[in-house]
C-alpha cells in the first residue's frame, strides 16, 4: 500500500505536478482510490478497500479470528476493512487497541475530513511516513515510498551513522533522511490541512499476576499456542528450526496448533563434522513430532552476492551475515510451496530474565535480596563472588540510579577515545554525545525491571531492524513471515509474570522449558548451550566472498570513507583475513561493506548489476540433504 494525504488547499493534481511526485498509477498500474485530498493505490490482495457510510478503509495485510474480534467489538463482521472502518467509526483511535493482525490502514472520513494512518499495535506490518511540499507520502516499504519522493534522499545522519556505530536504528528512523517509521502504538492523524503523530498505545505496568507456579506455566502455554496458532496458514505452513530451544518451542506448538488438514513442514541448515551442527537436534524433533523436515547444507560462500542482491530488492541494506543461512531455509519453503513461515525470533528476551531486577532490590535498600538474585544468574553454575558483584554495581546499583545522574556521569567522561573506533573521529564523537544505555528508564512508567523488559519487548526488534529484514528475506521468495514470538498479548502476559521467576542458576528461559514439559524431547528441552554459528559466517566472509569485500572495502574511493576510519577498517579487514577474527571487528566489517554496497547504488544506478556481474562475487550453494541416519 501507498498514498499521498495532501495538507495544502491545493488539488492532489497540481500537487503532485508541482513537487513532481509521480502517478500513484504509474506506479502500481491500477488506478488509485481517492477521497478528497487522499489518493491510495490498493493494487489488490492482501490490500482491500471497504466503504461504510462515509467512512473509506483501506488495509494492507490480515486481521487475526476477525469474526471472534467483530463478536468482541459489538459490530457486524464483514471483510477486515468493512471491520476496521466499522470499529473506526465506534471507537475512534481506541479501535486499534483493540484489533489484533497483521496490518496498514488507513480510514478516512470524507464528510468531516478526518481520518487516521495506523499498523497493528506493534507496527509488524511497517508503515512509512515522508512529509514534503505540503502532502505526506506513506508506503508500507521504503522502495515504494521512495519512488514517491520528488529526490531520492540521503543517509539519515542520526539513523544512519547510529546503525553502523551500532547495528541499531531510533525506532521512528529509517537510514534515509526525511523517512520515518511508525513506532508500536503510533497512528497519524488526519485531519483538514493538517497531520499529526500520535501515540494511542503503549505497554502499562500492572501488578504482576497470582497464583501458583503451574498456574502461571498453564498461562503461558496457552498464550503460545494463541499467538502460534493464529499465524498458521490453513493450508501449508513452516518453521525455520535451527535446533534451539526458541525455534523448537514454535515447531512444537505449531504442531498441536494446526488443523488436521494444514501442512506443517521444517527448514533446518546443518553442518555435519563442525561443533555447531544440531542436525541430531532436529532429528529428535522430528521422530517426536512426526512432521516433514527438510536439512540443507549450506556451503560457505554468498554473503556479499545476498548483500547485493537485497539491496537491489529492497533498497536497503542487508544488516545481517547470518541471512546466508536462513534465506536458504526461506527459498527452500517457498519452492516447496509453503505460504508463511515462522521462526523463533524474540524469544531469548520474551521467555528471559529482566537484568535490571537488581536495581528494584537495591532502591528498596535490600542489597541482600540483590545478592541472592545474583547467585540465582542462569550460569550453569555458581556464580562466583567477583561475577556477584559485578552483577550488583552494573546492575544494581546503576540500574538503580536516576536518568539524570546516568547521563551526568556520562557526560563528564572524556569523549574523545569513546564510540566505536571504525566511525570517523567527528562522528564517534557524536555517537558518543547521543548514545544513552539508560534511555529506557524514561520510555515508561513501573519498576526498573519492567521497564528495561517492556523496551527490550516491544521497541528493540524496530530499533535492529529485524521486523524488516524478516518480513524482507520472506517475500523476497513470494511467502510471508510471521515471527509469532513477537505477539502483543504474549508480550503483555511475560511483561505480568513474576519477575523472580526467571533466575534459576541451571537453566535461563525456566519458565518455558517447564511449560514444555512433556512435548519437547528432554535433550532439547534442558539444552544448555546456544548453537554459535558465527564462525559458518566468518569462515563465508574471509574465504570465498574475502575478494570481492576486499574489493569494496579497501578501495581508495569507497564511499564508506565518509563515515567510517578507512585506516581501521583497511588494517582490521587485513587481521581478520590473516586469521586474528574478533567477532566484534567482523560484525563490524560486515556492516560497513553492506553500507557501501547501499551508498554505491543510491550514487550509481547500474552499480549493483554490475557488482552482480563480477566474478568474485559468488551466489551461494545450498544442498540438500535427509536427516535420516
Amino acid at each position: 500500500m501507498l498514498g499521498v494525504y495532501c495538507r495544502s488547499e491545493r488539488p492532489l493534481e497540481e500537487l503532485a505536478e508541482l513537487t513532481r511526485l509521480r502517478s500513484l498509477s504509474a506506479l502500481d498500474g491500477t488506478q488509485p482510490i481517492r477521497r478528497g485530498p487522499l489518493a491510495i493505490a490498493a493494487p489488490g490482495p492482501p490490500v482491500s478497500c471497504a466503504q461504510d457510510g462515509d467512512l473509506t478503509c483501506v488495509i494492507d495485510g490480515v486481521l487475526y479470528q476477525p469474526a471472534t474480534m467483530a463478536r468482541t467489538l459489538g459490530v457486524d463482521a464483514g471483510t477486515d476493512a468493512q471491520l476496521v472502518a466499522k470499529a473506526y467509526g465506534r471507537f475512534g483511535f481506541e479501535a486499534f487497541t483493540r484489533l489484533r493482525g497483521r496490518y496498514a490502514a488507513v480510514v478516512f472520513n470524507q464528510a468531516t475530513s478526518e481520518g487516521a494512518l495506523t499498523s497493528d499495535l506493534l507496527s509488524t506490518r511497517e508503515l512509512f511516513v515522508s512529509w514534503t511540499a505540503g502532502a505526506m507520502v506513506f508506503a508500507t516499504e521504503v522502495r515504494e515510498l521512495l519512488a514517491l519522493l520528488p529526490s531520492r534522499p540521503g543517509p539519515d545522519p542520526i539513523g544512519f551513522e547510529t546503525w553502523l556505530g551500532h547495528g541499531t536504528c531510533p525506532a521512528d528512523r529509517t537510514l534515509y533522511d526525511g523517512v520515518f517509521r511508525l513506532r508500536a502504538g503510533e497512528l497519524v492523524a488526519l485531519g483538514p490541512g493538517w497531520t499529526e503523530r500520535r501515540r494511542h498505545w503503549r505497554p502499562r505496568y500492572q501488578p504482576t499476576l497470582t497464583g501458583s507456579r503451574a498456574q502461571l506455566v498453564d498461562g503461558l502455554r496457552a498464550h503460545l499456542e494463541h499467538a502460534i496458532g493464529t499465524r498458521l496458514s490453513p493450508r501449508a505452513s513452516a518453521v525455520i528450526l535451527s535446533g534451539g530451544l526458541d525455534s523448537s518451542v514454535v515447531t512444537t506448538v505449531a504442531a498441536r496448533a494446526r488443523t488436521p488438514q494444514a501442512e506443517l513442514r521444517t527448514y533446518s541448515a546443518v553442518f555435519p563434522g563442525e561443533k555447531y551442527d544440531e542436525s541430531w537436534k532436529i532429528r529428535q524433533m522430528q521422530a517426536r513430532l512426526g512432521i516433514a523436515a527438510a536439512a540443507m547444507v549450506v556451503a560457505p560462500q554468498g554473503t556479499l552476492w545476498l548483500a547485493i542482491q537485497h539491496t537491489k530488492s529492497w533498497r536497503l541494506p542487508l544488516i545481517a551475515v547470518g541471512s546466508l543461512i536462513d534465506i536458504a531455509a526461506t527459498t527452500a519453503a517457498a519452492r516447496d510451496g509453503v505460504d508463511v513461515v515462522l521462526d523463533g525470533q524474540t524469544g531469548d528476551e520474551l521467555f528471559g530474565l529482566s537484568p535490571y531486577l537488581l536495581a528494584d532490590r537495591v532502591r528498596r535498600g535490600r542489597l541482600l535480596a540483590a545478592i541472592a538474585l545474583a547467585d540465582r544468574w542462569p550460569l550453569g553454575r555458581r556464580p562466583s563472588v567477583r561475577n556477584k558483584i559485578w552483577l550488583v554495581k552494573e546492575l544494581g546499583l546503576k540500574g538503580a540510579a536516576p536518568h539524570r545522574l546516568g547521563r551526568l556521569v556520562q557526560a563528564r567522561r572524556d569523549r574523545s577515545e569513546l564510540g566505536p573506533p571504525w566511525l570517523a573521529p567527528p562522528l564517534r564523537r557524536r555517537f558518543a554525545t547521543r548514545e544513552d544505555r539508560w534511555a529506557w528508564k524514561l520510555t515508561s512508567r513501573g519498576p526498573m525491571w519492567w521497564r528495561f523488559l517492556s523496551d527490550v519487548l516491544v521497541h528493540a526488534p524496530h530499533r535492529e531492524l529485524r521486523l524488516e529484514y524478516l518480513r524482507h528475506r520472506a517475500a523476497s521468495e513470494g511467502i510471508l513471515s510471521e515471527p509469532p514470538l513477537y505477539d502483543v498479548d504474549l508480550i503483555e502476559y511475560c511483561l505480568r509474570m513474576p519477575p523472580e521467576l526467571a533466575f534459576d542458576r541451571r537453566h535461563d528461559r525456566p519458565i518455558v522449558r517447564e511449560a514444555m514439559r512433556d512435548l519437547l524431547p528432554e535433550e532439547v528441552r534442558l539444552q544448555k548451550r546456544k548453537a554459535d554459528f558465527t564462525p559458518f559466517c566468518e569462515r563465508a566472509m574471509v574465504t570465498a566472498d574475502a575478494p570481492g569485500i576486499s574489493r569494496l572495502l579497501t578501495a581508495s574511493d569507497a564511499l564508506i570513507g565518509e563515515y567510517a576510519d578507512l585506516h581501521w577498517v583497511r588494517h582490521n579487514w587485513g587481521r581478520v583475513t590473516a586469521g586474528h577474527r574478533d567477532p566484534q571487528w567482523l560484525t563490524a566489517l560486515w556492516r560497513l561493506t553492506a553500507a557501501e554496497i547501499w551508498l554505491r547504488s543510491e550514487a550509481d544506478a547500474d552499480f549493483l548489476d554490475t557488482a552482480l556481474a563480477q566474478p568474485d562475487v559468488l551466489p551461494p550453494s545450498v544442498q540438500r540433504v535427509s536427516l535420516v541416519d
